[in-house]
């Protein structure tokens, strides 16, 4: 098998208009620590083409286990995200140890509960709760007690752990998958169909509803999931800025230059403390959410 190109994922970058609140949220309710907080350098707005963050604060947050996954990003303006109802990154499935402890966190309206914890349908070894946070996003929380096999997943002992699968809503699940598996240049994803409860409820369909689903392996225990869904909206983001709610999902990346010849596409270089390494570019995938990449 070819050597896979993307992973593991370095994170996902939150865009909210309040990023105190997040940061507070995020600190009370789940433990996470604040790592660092800076201001929006050229070199990223130039990579990103969006100007009107630039000095714009941001922070990064850990997870109990100590990984700096948590990107928030603040923009004044930014108009509220419209979760499970728009393209583009969906979700974000993180590790718990115990998801039945975690579901006792969430005494708030920080976080709205919308998935009590609950066995998953591809598995009765991932059980799992799913909440909207404050900037919009919505958190898959989940606790996998033992292999799942084909899958590749991670477990952890810590309260809360890494992002390891980042969730895409597409109109195209073929062209979403096409696009990942281009980039991946190695095995390639699966295809099927499966209901999703949150959507199902969020759209009004039967509980039994299922669909279109894809999903594709990456390095460092860390997936891609694509959903297809019918009739959202397009990705919404003032001219200049990112989107709202989860604005890019980060993630390391072989070979830099190869990819940037190919999509044609500038590297930029950057000592930004988020990123594991120095060269970074922007793609933007079939559904038009953006993909940062790093090496």
């Amino acid at each position: 098998m070819t050597e896979r190109q993307l992973g593991p994922i370095v994170g996902a970058t939150l865009l909210h208009s309040d990023i105190d609140a997040v940061i507070t949220s995020y600190q009370t309710i789940l433990g996470y620590t604040l790592v660092s907080e800076q201001t929006i350098a050229a070199e990223l707005v130039n990579c990103w083409r969006a100007p009107d963050l630039i000095g714009n604060k941001s922070a990064i947050l850990a997870s109990a286990n100590g990984d700096s996954w948590l990107r928030i990003i603040e923009n004044k303006n930014a108009q509220p995200a419209k979760p499970l109802k728009s393209y583009g990154w969906m979700a974000l499935e993180s590790n718990v140890h115990n998801v039945d402890n975690i579901r006792k966190k969430f005494t708030n309206d920080a976080f709205t509960i919308i998935g009590e914890p609950a066995y998953l349908q591809v598995s009765d070894a991932i059980k799992a709760m799913q909440v909207i946070g404050p900037a919009g996003e919505v958190n898959y929380l989940t606790q996998v007690d033992k292999e799942v096999p084909p899958f590749d997943l991670p477990m952890t002992t810590y309260e809360t752990g890494s992002l390891f699968i980042p969730v895409l809503c597409t109109p195209n699940r073929a062209a979403s998958l096409k696009f990942y598996q281009a980039l991946n240049n190695a095995d390639a994803g699966l295809s099927f169909e499966t209901k999703v409860t949150v959507l199902n409820n969020a759209w009004g369909h039967d509980v039994e509803h299922q669909f279109p689903v894809a999903t594709l392996q990456l390095d460092g225990k860390c997936l891609f999931e694509i959903d297809q869904v019918d009739n959202a909206i397009p990705i919404e983001s003032s001219q200049g800025s990112l989107p709202s709610g989860i604005a890019m999902i980060t993630c390391q990346v072989k070979n830099i230059a190869a990819i940037a010849k190919k999509f044609n596409t500038d590297i930029y270089y950057t000592d930004d403390p988020y990123y594991p390494s120095k060269s970074i570019i922007l793609l933007q995938g079939a559904a038009g959410e953006l993909i940062e990449l790093v090496g």
